[in-house]
C-alpha cells in the first residue's frame, strides 16, 4: 500500500523578516519569517497566518480559538498547553516542536506534518485529519477519542496509553510504533494497518487470549 504523500507549506523562496509581539483578535500575519517569539500565555481569537515560519519561538498556554496555520512551518517551537479550540491548519509542518497538552480538540488538519515532536498528553478530541503524519514523535498519554484518523501514518513514534476510542482508523498506518497500553475497542481497530510483532500485542489489549487447542 502507498505511503499516503503530504503537500508541503507553500512558501516563498524569500520571506520578510519581521517582528511580532502581541497577538490581537481576528488580526491577519502573512508571509514572514519570525524567530525568538514569546507570545506566552497570550489571548485571541480568529488569528491567521499565511505563509510563515516560525523559529525557537514559543505559544505555550496561548488561548487562540479558530486560530489558522495555513502554509506555515514551525521549527523548534514551543506550543506546549496551547489551548487553540476549532483550530485550521492547512500544509503545516511542526519541526522538533514541543506540544506537551496541548488542546487542540475539534480542530481541522490538512496535509500536517508531525517530526521529532513531543505531543505527550496531546489533545485532539472529535478533530478530523485529512492527510496527516507523525514522524519519530511522542504521543504518550495523547487522546485522540472520537477523533478521525483515517489514513493517517505513525511511523516509529511511542503511542504508549494513548487514548483512541471512537476513533476512525480506517487506513491508518501504526506499524513500527509503541502500542503498550494503547486503549482501544474492536470497532475502532477496523481496517488500520499493523505490523506481525503489533498484532500479538494487539490481542492482548483487547482483552483476548490465545491458546492451543487442547489434544485429547
Amino acid at each position: 500500500m502507498p505511503a499516503q504523500r503530504l503537500m508541503p507549506p507553500q512558501l516563498p523562496k524569500r520571506l520578510r523578516t519581521g517582528t511580532l509581539q502581541i497577538l490581537t483578535h481576528h488580526a491577519e500575519h502573512s508571509s514572514l519569517r519570525l524567530a525568538h517569539c514569546d507570545f506566552t500565555g497570550q489571548i485571541a481569537a480568529d488569528v491567521l497566518f499565511e505563509q510563515v515560519e516560525f523559529r525557537r519561538s514559543s505559544f505555550s498556554r496561548t488561548a487562540l480559538s479558530g486560530v489558522r496555520l495555513f502554509d506555515v512551518r514551525a521549527d523548534v517551537t514551543d506550543f506546549s498547553g496551547a489551548d487553540w479550540k476549532k483550530a485550521r491548519f492547512r500544509r503545516v509542518e511542526f519541526l522538533g516542536c514541543r506540544l506537551l497538552g496541548v488542546q487542540w480538540s475539534e480542530a481541522g488538519l490538512d496535509d500536517v506534518l508531525f517530526k521529532e515532536c513531543n505531543l505527550e498528553s496531546a489533545v485532539f478530541a472529535s478533530t478530523v485529519f485529512k492527510a496527516g503524519h507523525f514522524e519519530m514523535c511522542v504521543l504518550r498519554g495523547a487522546l485522540f477519542e472520537g477523533a478521525d484518523l483515517r489514513d493517517v501514518i505513525f511511523h516509529r513514534c511511542d503511542l504508549t496509553n494513548v487514548d483512541l476510542q471512537g476513533v476512525n482508523l480506517r487506513g491508518a498506518d501504526l506499524r513500527g510504533s509503541i502500542i503498550d497500553g494503547l486503549k482501544v475497542a474492536p470497532k475502532d481497530v477496523q481496517g488500520a494497518i499493523i505490523d506481525p510483532t503489533q498484532a500479538v500485542q494487539m490481542v492482548s489489549l483487547l482483552g483476548l487470549t490465545v491458546s492451543p487447542v487442547d489434544e485429547e
